[in-house]
């Protein structure tokens, strides 16, 4: 295709690169269902927001479903994003994440070309103004607090501060309170102008649509879009060594106890991080897992939770216990550790591969629908890291009771253990 250097295929899907500016694009023929689905992920998220400028990235992302120039010459008010669902019935949405930001839309294949224009237009063209950015700003600060009024929210947020001292991965997607407060239109068009481009994106387009039309399009709409002159800015970061457990407090008016325990585990998507996933199944991840039994069966507990993202480089997992009235955070933390670092081959085998089938199963599954392929390959695209995609139903069958049992004993060592306690005192 005149204008594209092509890259690889994986599986079906094939990838290019526009020659002019460098945009990647995968292309997924999924024929004869009617619908397109396309999806631009940007290369930009929480990791790369300075000291102060926390949750940046995600007003951002806010602030594209607002006008652009083109909207306000076609009198379209409430953005072309907006009125095209609106207008047509698609579905769209967009969300940021620790590593990127993504818009998707899902369109009956007639409106294919006016979704490309509409994304094309916002990747460097919406009006940020403060006149434009304060009520929006006053929606995300609504969010933040519907949000940090949450027990694990606000205990999270505070455990992966402890959990890293340097690594931006140390603070949470919506940013802290105080940053929202003093965000202004210069610094969000820095942060525009600095992340918003060809070549900071890969573009997906899958669905029902012939490969010559949807590259045609793609390249008409985006091959005249201009790089900045700059480098796209980044922060290496290494984070310092852990020498013992960190904690974290809360106190605060509630009727909820939580326990929380913190593992690093290795970035998506090594082998390990799915190691890891089976891992938080085994412990909590069904009625006749390890910690259920022991906690909520028994009734000392009133529910367990587990948490894994799919980050490219080290991040925190968490495993959340509720207690139940009258328990103490020492009695659950003390037992929680106690049953985690005694488990044995024997205790969990049939927890594996019950987990296992389940993942697999979930993963062909979730293959099958135009939305969850863009949403999955965009992980492993943040990741850095495409072909893994291909080969994840085999890295799950291939995980074994030992791999989980040795990531057990490497993720819950004294030295790589962040643990939270949010106390709810009553009023």
């Amino acid at each position: 295709m005149p204008g594209y250097v092509f890259k690889q295929h994986i599986d079906q899907i094939e990838q290019y690169t526009l020659k002019s500016n460098g945009l990647n694009v995968l292309y997924f023929h999924r024929p004869d269902t009617g619908v397109v689905t396309t999806n631009i992920t940007y290369f930009v998220g929480a990791r790369d927001e300075a000291r102060g400028e926390t949750g940046i990235a995600h007003m951002l992302e806010h602030m594209l479903f607002k006008p652009t120039k083109y909207d306000q010459e076609h009198h379209i008010k409430e953005g072309a994003a907006m009125h095209f669902e609106r207008k047509t019935g698609s579905i769209l949405n967009a969300n940021t994440w620790k590593d990127r930001t993504t818009y998707y839309f899902s369109y009956p294949q007639e409106y294919f070309n006016e979704a490309l224009r509409i994304e094309a237009d916002r990747m460097q063209n919406v009006i940020l103004t403060d006149k434009v950015l304060k009520p929006e700003q006053g929606n995300v600060l609504s969010e933040f607090d519907m949000y940090n009024g949450d027990p694990h929210f606000a205990l999270a947020v505070q455990m992966y501060s402890a959990a890293f001292h340097s690594h931006p991965y140390g603070h949470e997607t919506i940013g802290y309170r105080e940053d929202i407060e003093d965000y202004t239109a210069e610094k969000l068009q820095r942060y525009y102008r600095n992340y918003y481009r060809p070549d900071n994106a890969v573009l997906m387009v899958v669905g029902d649509i012939d490969r010559e039309s949807a590259l045609r399009a793609v390249r008409e709409h985006f091959s005249n879009i201009k790089n900045p002159d700059t480098a796209i800015p980044r922060h290496a970061v290494r984070e310092p060594k852990q020498e013992g457990i960190r904690r974290v407090t809360i106190e605060r008016p509630a009727t909820t106890n939580l326990v929380s325990i913190g593992f690093k585990h290795v970035g998506f998507p090594q082998k390990d991080w799915f190691t890891n996933s089976i891992l938080l199944d085994v412990l909590a991840g069904s009625p006749e897992s390890i910690l259920h039994k022991l906690l909520v069966d028994t009734g000392k507990a009133a529910g367990v939770a587990t948490s894994l993202e799919p980050t490219s480089e080290a991040n925190l997992a968490l495993v959340d216990i509720t207690l139940a009235p009258q328990r103490s955070h020492q009695e659950i933390e003390a037992l929680t550790l106690e049953a985690i670092r005694g488990v044995k081959t024997a205790d969990i085998d049939h927890l594996v591969k019950k987990a296992k089938a389940r993942m697999i199963t979930a993963e062909l599954f979730g293959r099958t629908e135009s939305l969850h392929i863009v949403a999955e390959l965009t992980e492993y695209a943040s990741a850095h890291d495409l072909t893994a995609y291909t080969k994840t139903p085999e890295i799950l069958a291939s995980i074994t009771t030992q791999d989980v049992l040795a990531a057990l004993v490497t993720g819950f060592t004294d030295t790589n253990l962040t643990i939270g306690r949010f106390i709810g005192t009553q009023q």
